[in-house]
């Protein structure tokens, strides 16, 4: 059976408890106890994302995170 990672608390679950656990585990009404995410986790996050894309998803990825460097870098000068 596949394990996989919930991504709210990091947890490792069989992929068919992971709905289970989410829905008892973290409820709306409850406060919330997740941990921050780390850099290095944001960003394995987003490349697993980015694999799952087609080819003109990637494309489009590409697109708006270099209009996102481009922003941030024009910032950076004014500052």
């Amino acid at each position: 059976m596949a394990t996989v990672t919930c991504d709210i608390c990091g947890g490792i679950f069989s992929q068919s408890y992971l709905p289970s656990h989410k829905r008892l585990a973290h409820r709306k009404n409850r406060p919330a106890t997740v941990r921050p995410i780390t850099e290095k986790e944001a960003m394995q996050k987003i490349a697993s994302l980015y694999e799952g894309l087609s080819a003109s998803g990637r494309r489009r990825v590409v697109r708006l995170l270099t209009a996102k460097g481009r922003e941030v870098h024009k910032d950076e000068k004014i500052e």
